[in-house]
This record gives structure tokens, C-alpha cells and sequence, in this order.
């Protein structure tokens, strides 16, 4: 995404922000657009990505799908690490860039959690819950297509920590298509094996709901009421393990 595009993102997503009501639980007018968007991703998820997923999971076992798990979750630590400065909690701040430090040094580029065993544990945060902090209103629900489930304020947050990924940088700075191509496939590798790693839990979310569309929105719209409010503190955040906002761009 060059930098062009992306101001216009942020336009956009402010602008949808400021004019949405803040019952971010409430489809309202969207419900109709909603359950179209929803049946589409359902359809792609079920023809195209959850067949690559399990394809990826009968080729690889638990231990490979976890180093590919902890490799991308090492990456994102100076992502919550800067979002942790701004949310004013400079202790997690410094905890997200140990952990960064131990685990490419000592744990091989990120594959292996070092850190966690040293009592330094993983305390994930993004752009998104920044705004929240910050009181910036989510927004209606929202099916964006492809991505999925969101509200205005998480597609903006989605779009920020995408852009300011160290991945994303070292591949954008380096001017090279091979690059990019090679950080395009990574991002693709990281969704397909969270998708494996969730495949049951999807499947059996579907299965045991009347209406699967109401079912994903209540456990998306759940997990972000862990998220940190204005004026207030919440003991945890991403509280679901699925959680699409973990993409990046």
C-alpha cells in the first residue's frame, strides 16, 4: 500500500468513524449489505480458503504451525510495543521490546517463545485498541469483503499496523518487487495457518449455531469489549483466538 492510498484509507475510515453511531453492536441500515458480505466471505472461505488451510495442515504438524505462529507474533512486537507508548503504558512497552529482543536472539528469529518461559508473557495491542483508549468511537459492525467481520474504527486500526509492520518496511525500503512478492506471500502464509490452527473452532461455531451470521457477530463484537476504554482499564484484550484483526497488509 504506497502512501497515497493509505492517507485516503484513513480519510475514509476517519470520516465513516465520526459520522457512525457509536452501538457498534447494532447493524441498523447495514444488516441487509452485512448478510450479503457475510454469505460471499462464507462461500470463498469455504471453496477456496478452508481447502488451501486443511491441505496446509495435512502437510505440516502442530510443532511446524507453531513456529510459523511464533515467527509472526515476534514480528508484531514493535507494532504493540509503539501502540503501548501511546496508550501511555511505558511498563508493556518495554516488556513487548524484551520480548522482541529475547526471542530473535535467543529464539531463533522468533520461532521459538523464549521469552514467555523467562516470565515475560506476550501482551498483544494494536492501533485499534489505541483509538479505544483514546476514545474514538467503533462504529457499526461491518463485513468488509475478504477481511471479514470489523467496525470502522478496527479497519483503520487494521490498516495502521499493517503499514507500520517492520516486515512491511523492510520490504517496502528495499525497492525490490522480489521483496515485496516474498512479503505478500508471508502475510498469506500467516493467514493460512491461523486458519488451520482454527479450522475446528470455526467449524464447529457454524455447526452449532441457528444463525451462523449472528453467531460470528457476537463473538467478534465480545472479543472487542475486552478491549481497553476511555478512562478505564480492561484485564484482557483478544480475548478469541481467531481474530481477523491479527491480518496485516
Amino acid at each position: 500500500m504506497n502512501n497515497k492510498y493509505f492517507s485516503l484509507l484513513m480519510v475514509a475510515f476517519i470520516g465513516l468513524s465520526g459520522c457512525a453511531s457509536t452501538s457498534s453492536s447494532d447493524d441498523g441500515a447495514l444488516e441487509h449489505y452485512n448478510r450479503a458480505m457475510f454469505s460471499f466471505n462464507n462461500k470463498l472461505d469455504k471453496f477456496v480458503v478452508r481447502p488451501i488451510a486443511k491441505g496446509y495442515k495435512a502437510v505440516t504438524n502442530k510443532y511446524v504451525r507453531q513456529r510459523v505462529s511464533n515467527f509472526f507474533n515476534n514480528i508484531e512486537e514493535p507494532v504493540s510495543a509503539v501502540n503501548h507508548i501511546l496508550q501511555g503504558e511505558f511498563s508493556s512497552t518495554g516488556n513487548d521490546v524484551g520480548r522482541f529482543v529475547i526471542n530473535t536472539t535467543l529464539g531463533v528469529a522468533g520461532l521459538y517463545d523464549v521469552a514467555t518461559k523467562l516470565g515475560l508473557e506476550r501482551d498483544k495491542t494494536g492501533f485499534d485498541e489505541t483509538m479505544s483508549s483514546w476514545c474514538v468511537p467503533d462504529g457499526p459492525f461491518v463485513v468488509l469483503p475478504i477481511i471479514g467481520p470489523s467496525t470502522p474504527r478496527s479497519a483503520l486500526g487494521f490498516a495502521v499496523d499493517g503499514y507500520s509492520s517492520p516486515s512491511y518496511w523492510v520490504a517496502h525500503e528495499s525497492g525490490d518487487d522480489d521483496a515485496m512478492t516474498i512479503y505478500y506471500s508471508s502475510v498469506g502464509l500467516k493467514y493460512v495457518n491461523l486458519m488451520a490452527e482454527n479450522l475446528a473452532l470455526l467449524e464447529s461455531l457454524e455447526e452449532d449455531s441457528v444463525d451462523y451470521y449472528e453467531a460470528v457477530k457476537s463473538a467478534y463484537m465480545q472479543n472487542r469489549s475486552k478491549y481497553k476504554k476511555c478512562g478505564g482499564e480492561v484485564t484482557s484484550s483478544f480475548n478469541y483466538d481467531f481474530d481477523m484483526d491479527d491480518m496485516e497488509y
